[in-house]
């Protein structure tokens, strides 16, 4: 039993590490596509979880296609503002204020009536700190990117609540399934409709096309999925959470965007903020 948590906890460090990776490669894929094309690509990779389904002979009842697509509508909006936020800010803020998805979830549920620890009221004071020194990093403003990253980590919130509630009833694999599928139709109409890639253009982005279905998409997805209930929520959503860290690692390596001091003491206090409501 040991020896499973520690072999699903690398599992999903190197998941974690590939959805890290996965904001630099979505910033360069922008650059020939447009929003919804990439979002459509990166909700293709729940189709992995297909022949897992099939082998299971699953059998999707009318009330658990309508909970999956809830989730895949949440998730939905969370990865366009995601995307639009990243094609208007810088990758270590996107994953950064991204991952304040885990305060927004128990203040999403205290505003429903539920009662919120202080560990999350303290939290939430350090992550706005952490936000206006990673936002307002000089004599600028709070920008249109920052906006979208923020209503990004809420829907993202959402779609956690939203997975707590209906995985309590229905098999959690087709329920990511349904929720990726969810995501892919409704970019793809949108795309079809408002963006129209042309073949040149998505031959041109072929590579970071590959790697959002099938690393960030199929691989890390499965890996959360099957690795996630020999580690445990606690630590899980710990380990998940360093996917800020791995983005800003990336942001600098890959598309030389650097950091001001005050901007990565920004980064800091959002990080310390996350643990401390992970802890």
């Amino acid at each position: 039993m040991k020896n499973r948590k520690l072999f699903g906890s690398l599992m999903l460090f190197i998941a974690t590490l590939m959805w890290g990776l996965s904001y630099s490669i979505q910033s360069i894929t922008s650059e020939n596509l447009g929003t919804f094309t990439v979002v459509f690509f990166k909700g293709l990779g729940g189709l992995s979880l297909l022949p897992m389904l099939i082998a299971k002979k699953h059998r999707f009842t009318r009330k658990e296609i309508l909970s999956g697509m809830a989730i895949g509508t949440s998730a939905f909006l969370g990865c366009i503002f995601q995307q639009l936020g990243i094609e208007n800010s810088t990758i270590s803020k996107a994953s950064f204020i991204t991952t304040l998805y885990i305060i927004f979830v128990p203040l999403i549920e205290w505003i429903s009536g539920k009662k919120v620890s202080r560990k999350i009221l303290i939290s939430v004071a350090i992550a706005l700190l952490g936000l206006y020194f990673l936002c307002f990093s000089g004599t600028e403003t709070f920008r249109i990117g920052d906006i979208y990253l923020l209503m990004c980590s809420v829907f993202f919130a959402l779609q956690i609540i939203l997975i707590d509630r209906y995985t309590r009833i229905y098999d959690p694999l087709a329920l990511t399934f349904l929720a990726q599928i969810t995501v892919s139709l409704y970019s793809g109409i949108l795309m079809l409709v408002l963006e129209k890639p042309t073949l040149q253009a998505i031959y041109a982005s072929i590579v970071p096309i590959l790697y959002i279905v099938f690393i960030s998409g199929a691989i890390a997805q499965s890996f959360q999925v099957i690795f996630q209930k020999d580690v445990g929520a606690s630590l899980s959503s710990l380990i998940m959470s360093f996917e800020s860290v791995f983005g800003a690692i990336f942001g600098w390596i890959v598309l030389s965007q650097s950091l001001s001091l005050k901007e990565i003491f920004g980064c800091i206090l959002v990080f310390i903020a996350i643990m401390i409501a992970e802890s």
